[in-house]
């Protein structure tokens, strides 16, 4: 009897820790359920709190801007009522009410790089874009608080930098740059070649070539611009040849840090410069400087540049009794406009002055004047007229004095990368 209760007892312990631990199972993954709805729920109204707020942004703009007529008022109303999540993808809505789904490469200049993949990449005026929602780490540059990181939201005049630290809030007048982190070092360049090519043959042989390349890197706060530009002409000599008559190169570069939006430095520039019809074997400048934009916009830019030198003119050859080179301070002013005159003509000037003594050539200047008009996404016709001065050209060997002024039209097709 005793045996069998002991049976019974040790059967009903089983039972009962059984029942204990399924009980206590149970409740854990209650807990664990409750604790994953709880953050879903929390997310789900993070998520909402920011669409509400986005949707009252617009909703003030959209009064703002005098939407009063019926259709106006369906699409704006049809516009708060779905706002996206960015998660996979980043959104943008345009000041038309559209929305694009894509991925940002960068904003720089008043001018948003966006790539859809239906639309393929896109350039958008900045005053375009009503609201703009980042899915990854982004660097801005603020003008007045300088670079941060984070994920960055534009809803309006409000630009919301969000990280594991803190939510930043700020104007949008105040928005400089900013581009993806983490993006490929490619993506941050542009490359720019354009050709020209001119062949006469008849009663007059004559060739004629100019290339132009234009490599730029542009991160948050800096820009790295290098240009070269070279054109060979030959005309026929009457004996059945083709003689050189112009064979000039030019290779430009500079590095600029902006402190602020309008404000940078431009801790070296560089340049070579060779003309044999000029007397120039090699002309080396490289130099230091600061800079200013007077006007950036959506369409319009104009900067001003400059700074001391050192130049360094290597001659081909001189009058007996002259130095074959000469080494100087100098001083050099650089001018930048750059204007949109249409959706798809723009004129650029570019204006570099250079300040030596009359050994090196005095007063010089390398001006470009180009009405640049988009053929398709990537290529361009370029019309350009070219002008260089060299106030003080050296004798060459024979007493020869080369023409100060050296004017020339070149029309090419451009292709961008």
């Amino acid at each position: 009897m005793n045996k069998n209760i002991c049976i019974l007892l040790s059967c009903y312990l089983c039972l009962s820790t059984s029942v204990v631990l399924a009980e206590v199972n149970d409740i854990e993954i209650n807990a664990d359920q409750t604790i994953g709805q709880q953050k879903e729920t929390k997310k789900e109204a993070e998520e909402s709190q920011s669409i509400v707020q986005q949707t009252l942004a617009a909703e003030i703009d959209a009064k703002q801007t005098g939407v009063s007529s019926p259709s106006q008022v369906k699409a704006v109303e049809k516009a708060k009522a779905w706002i996206p999540s960015a998660i996979d993808y980043d959104w943008l809505q345009l000041t038309s009410n559209e929305w694009l789904k894509g991925e940002i490469k960068a904003m720089y200049k008043d001018s948003l790089e966006f790539d859809s993949d239906k639309l393929d990449l896109l350039d958008i005026d900045w005053e375009d874009v009503k609201i703009l929602r980042g899915h990854k780490n982004s660097s801005i540059n603020i003008d007045g608080y300088g670079p941060t990181n984070g994920i960055l939201e534009v809803t309006g005049q409000t630009v919301k930098i969000i990280n594991d630290y803190e939510t930043l809030t700020f104007d949008r007048s105040q928005l400089i740059s900013f581009a993806p982190r983490g993006e490929k070092e490619i993506d941050l360049w542009s490359i720019k070649v354009t050709l020209g090519l001119d062949l006469k043959q008849g009663n007059t042989d004559q060739l004629d070539f100019t290339s132009r390349v234009s490599i730029k890197r542009r991160a948050s706060r800096t820009r790295f611009f290098l240009d070269y530009i070279g054109t060979i002409s030959k005309t026929d000599n009457n004996k059945g040849d083709l003689v050189e008559t112009v064979n000039n190169h030019r290779v430009s570069a500079n590095f600029d840090y902006y402190k602020t939006r309008h404000f940078f430095y431009t801790p070296v520039f560089a340049e070579l410069f060779k003309d044999p019809f000029l007397n120039i074997d090699l002309r080396t400048q490289i130099g230091t400087g600061l800079g200013y934009t007077v006007i950036d916009d959506a369409k319009t830019e104009l900067s001003f540049s400059g700074g001391p030198a050192f130049l360094n003119t290597k001659f081909i050859s001189v009058v007996d009794g002259e130095a074959d080179h000469e080494s100087t301070a100098a001083l050099v002013i650089r001018t930048n406009y750059n204007t949109a005159l249409t959706n798809k003509l723009d004129f650029i000037v570019k204006y570099n002055i250079l300040y030596g003594n009359e050994a090196s050539g005095g007063y010089t200047h390398h001006t470009i004047a180009t009405l640049e008009s988009e053929l398709t996404g990537k290529l361009d016709l370029d019309v350009s007229f070219i002008w260089d001065r060299v106030s003080k050209p050296t004798a060459d060997a024979n007493g020869v004095v080369p023409v100060s002024d050296d004017y020339r039209i070149t029309v090419g097709i451009s292709y961008t990368y």
